[in-house]
């Protein structure tokens, strides 16, 4: 039992780090990617409400033009040029998109008060919050190295991957590589 509280105390800690450079050297098994989906997509949520989607990228040129759109936070390198977000370079990427909430979490007849909407923005945050946290501690439990991406341009990445509400969140996951400093790219 303390082997086991001892592994999943260890897990916390390493799914705490941003993994920004990836060993792509090394496939991923189906299995264990059904695994991540899973525990991405069959996590709490209200109500066991759906509030977001989910896609699997794992077509390197899709990650890389994905990449080249994850500037959003303005970070400048030493010869002053945007510095992207390496993250979403991993073996795989995870991108959660937003949806229109089912008709059980609304009655669009009665959703005209600002503060209904802001519950369901309130409740799909969480949602997204709670179905992220089990993607990166599951990974993480496998072995994998994750990296969380917020700062991007969510239209052209819907664009990209053809989806038709707005990106929220990137996630890569994968093996780290171990030449380098987790932050280096």
């Amino acid at each position: 039992m303390l082997d086991i509280h001892s592994n999943i105390r260890k897990s916390v800690i390493r799914s705490q780090h941003c993994q920004r450079n990836w060993d792509l050297s090394q496939p991923i098994p189906q299995t264990d990617i059904d695994l991540m989906i899973h525990s991405a997509t069959q996590c709490p949520s209200k109500q066991n409400n759906a509030f977001y989607s989910l896609s699997v990228v794992q077509d390197r040129n899709i990650i890389e033009q994905i990449h080249n759109h994850t500037f959003g936070f303005r970070l400048f390198n030493e010869e002053q040029e945007i510095i992207t977000n390496s993250q979403v370079l991993a073996n795989i990427l995870f991108v959660f998109t937003s949806v229109e909430p089912s008709s059980r979490v609304l009655d669009k007849n009665k959703l005209d008060e600002k503060s209904d909407q802001t519950i369901i923005q309130r409740d799909a945050n969480i949602a997204l919050g709670i179905a992220s946290g089990y993607l990166n501690l599951t990974s993480t439990m496998l072995g994998y190295s994750t990296g969380y991406c917020a700062c991007f341009d969510e239209n052209d990445i819907a664009k990209i991957i053809c989806a038709n509400n707005p990106i929220k969140l990137l996630m890569g996951v994968g093996f780290a590589n171990d030449d380098k400093n987790r932050y280096l790219m």
